[in-house]
């Protein structure tokens, strides 16, 4: 009864010092939790979506229709369900786009997310983003196509869960663009739609990209000849959200595991410190009977408590925060929401994984002093002159007093100062993250001066002959390197003389495009230099292509290789005056039923608003939780110095040192140790960016420069130091509470 007492006692006289290990203990199991169900639910949802409402495998447009029986007989040969789909974009106004998409009963079959589904003619579907954002709740009236349609619901669709209006696109706004569902019968009457045919293979076992090609030949054998040919693992539309969710499962475990093991350095180097100063107390209780195993027990108490305390409180806080995460991310992408999941599995890991982080690091700490004789503890702490290496190969004595003092405090205790310096790096690595993922997009987008042009236009079919006035003719092709499917690109034929598609070089010299030259996000991707000669294959044909690049073009904002057009076609066995599409400075006349798409530039700008909207305050909320744990971080060190100098402190103030001067030599002596975690954390951010960019490269085709913007890390150091100086000022306090007897109480002078 008597050391339970001494527990909570221990709890109440260094309330803030354990509050802030709970704190971290908290934020562990928070985002354990929170990251960890926002994936799983987020997996679970487009699984049991995509899965139950036949998302495609692929989809191709044909030059011609296929007769139902010729359709019957491909889809068994290649032992896949094909269903054919109308599209019709709309412009319901000069910068607002509603794709119109026929009702399919096979192959992406809408989920009725909201309303009811359509009954009768007249009636229409609405993407709830794009609902939302131009106010057409369930129930009202929408024109378009010359028709006016009720509102009947909100849908998901499997082919448009990130609804991009083109299928290179990395960013869309619903302001600008959006998707809707209506009746087959609806498109009788609407001239120029597009036919799109949509496959899922029966058998999901062999190789998708074996069977892809295996129709393809079968189309070929039968005259049919395909555009728009896009398999669903290059679909951005389907593949974003895939991105999102393994991001998500990637960090809910490092980002707690560091917390976790934060927590567990500091708890270890604190009850060390603590038994070590008890020792004498130890080693009475030794002699008074009290056994190995109880004071096991009872010096084990303080971190379990405080373990399960944090698990349990970040587990409680977390389990209500996942359901409108998911509804917030489902905003984003558009997936229906039949529930939401909480992971019994889950809460119990993040409550057990402190116990056990902290109960291990604890024992193993309080085990290597209670197996010391009691005679040798009653003697007191057989450390407190020690000198290491370190403190010896910095040769102290050249300094003046307050550098050496200061140097001396952080020397004395490796353990401690390792901890300051990774909690500094890690709070530092968390801010520097934010800033640079929001300063590469910035880079990428904003500051891309490569497109002159305003409006890109893709044809279904090869065109030939002169490009109009005010454009410019390209021929494209997809291709990927040898034996490495998963990187694919485009190889792009431009005009040789071309003033729309202007590329420079790392000085800022433009280079000619009467070569062939590379952007650098590919080249680095590739490890492509200038002057090599590369060979890709195509993925229209399956055939080897080789190329000499000529230079290397700073531009990130795509994966391109650039030819001139003559040569494109020539390697590709085109006629010379063909061309696949156009790049204009004004808006062209001509027929939606002769595109496969057209991009206007002015729609960018709207969309990266938005997403540098959501990227800002994701940056924000970084920022904020990187200050609370170096805040943290800081206070606990700051803390333990004083404890530990209290006999010092005392000393100071008999021998007439200033308050200024005794807060300076105690409370500044971090500095110079949260100065160099920082610079070390400004590499390490960047390394992390590259990784975190390598995967993003793999999952959506997208390389972004890991650029540390000077302005970011100065913001950052500046919020890391103001950090620093409130820690000082919450420990200011304890180094006044220090009295001159302290150094009189403990015997010592």
């Amino acid at each position: 009864m008597a050391l339970e007492k001494r527990v909570f006692r221990f709890l109440k006289e260094n309330k803030l010092r354990y509050l802030s290990i709970l704190a971290l203990i908290i934020l562990g199991s928070y985002t354990f939790v929170v990251a960890a169900g926002l994936s799983q639910n987020l997996s679970a949802l487009v699984t049991t979506f995509t899965e139950g409402h036949m998302q495609e495998d692929l989809s191709f447009r044909a030059d011609v229709a296929v007769p139902d029986p010729d359709l019957a007989e491909l889809q068994k040969s290649a032992d896949a369900i094909i269903e054919e789909y109308m599209s019709f974009d709309v412009a319901l106004s000069d910068t607002l786009t509603l794709r119109l998409l026929s009702q399919t009963e096979k192959v992406n079959i809408p989920a009725v997310t909201e309303g009811q589904a359509l009954s009768g003619p007249g009636e229409i579907l609405l993407d709830p983003a794009f609902a939302e954002a131009n106010g057409y709740p369930v129930g009202s009236q929408i024109e378009a196509a010359g028709k006016t349609f009720t509102v009947a619901g909100f849908v998901s669709l499997p082919h448009y869960i990130y609804p991009l209006k083109n299928v290179n696109d990395i960013v869309y706004s619903p302001n600008d663009f959006g998707v809707a569902v209506i009746s087959r019968e609806e498109f009788s009457d609407i001239d120029n739609a597009v036919s799109t045919y949509s496959v899922r293979f029966n058998d999901r076992t062999p190789s998708l990209k074996e069977q892809a090609v295996q129709l393809r030949e079968s189309l070929q054998a039968e005259g049919i000849t395909v555009s728009d040919w896009t398999d669903i693992m290059d679909n951005k539309r389907a593949r974003m959200v895939w991105a999102s969710i393994t991001g998500m499962k990637t960090m809910s475990v490092p980002l707690p595991a560091a917390m976790f093991l934060l927590s567990c350095l500091i708890i270890g180097i604190m009850f060390w410190r603590m038994i070590r100063q008890e020792s004498v107390i130890i080693g009475t209780l030794y002699a008074q009977g009290y056994r190995r195993r109880e004071l096991m027990c009872h010096y084990m108490s303080i971190p379990l408590l405080l373990a399960l305390a944090g698990g349990v409180m970040g587990t409680v806080l977390a389990l209500p925060s996942i359901g409108p995460m998911v509804m917030a991310m489902v905003t984003y992408y558009n997936v229906p929401v039949p529930g939401i999941q909480l992971s019994f599995i889950n809460a119990l890991a993040a409550i057990l994984t402190p116990v056990l982080f902290l109960g291990l690091s604890s024992y193993l700490v309080i085990c290597s002093e209670l197996k010391r004789a009691p005679a040798e503890l009653m003697k007191g702490d057989r450390q407190k002159t020690r000198v290491n290496a370190l403190e010896r190969a910095f040769k102290l004595e050249r300094f003046k007093f307050n550098t050496k003092f200061k140097l001396r405090e952080q020397f004395r205790s490796i353990s401690r100062l390792v901890f300051l310096f990774l909690g500094v790096t890690s709070a530092s690595v968390l801010m520097l993250f934010g800033f640079t993922l929001m300063n590469s997009m910035n880079h990428v987008f904003n500051t891309s001066d490569v497109y002159q042009f305003e409006y890109e236009y893709a044809f279904r079919d090869l065109q030939f002959g002169e490009a109009p006035e005010g454009a410019e003719a390209f021929n494209a092709g997809k291709f990927y390197p040898e034996n490495n499917e998963q990187i694919e690109f485009y190889i792009t034929g431009i005009e040789p003389d071309s003033t729309i598609v202007t590329l420079k070089d790392r000085k800022g010299n433009p280079i000619p495009n009467d070569q062939t030259n590379i952007t650098k996000s590919l080249a680095d991707r590739l490890g492509i230099e200038a002057g090599d000669t590369v060979t890709f294959i195509s993925k229209e044909d399956g055939k080897p292509y080789t190329f000499h690049i000529d230079a290397v073009a700073d531009s990130y904002v795509e994966q391109f290789i650039y030819v001139p057009i003559t040569e494109f076609n020539e390697q590709m066995g085109l006629p010379g005056n063909s061309y696949r599409g156009l790049f204009s400075m004004i808006k062209l006349d001509i027929p939606d039923e002769k595109l496969s798409g057209m991009k206007s530039m002015s729609e960018l700008p709207n969309a990266m608003d938005e997403f540098m909207g959501q990227m800002n305050s994701m940056v924000a909320l970084m920022t904020i939780v990187s200050s609370i744990v170096a805040l943290i971080i800081l206070y606990l060190v700051t803390s333990l110095i004083i404890e530990e100098n209290r006999n010092t402190i005392s000393l100071f103030k008999i021998f007439g040192y200033r308050r200024r001067e005794i807060r300076s030599l105690i409370l500044d002596s971090s500095t110079f140790v949260i100065v160099a975690g920082f610079i070390l954390g400004i590499p390490a951010a960047a390394a992390s960016m590259g990784a975190l960019y390598g995967y993003l490269g793999n999952m959506i085709n997208l390389v972004l420069p890991a650029i540390v913007s000077p302005l970011y890390v100065a913001i950052s150091f500046a919020a890391i130091m103001l950090t620093y100086q409130l820690s000082k000022l919450l420990c200011a306090r304890s180094v006044e509470a220090v009295s001159m007897s302290e150094s009189l109480k403990s015997g010592t002078e």
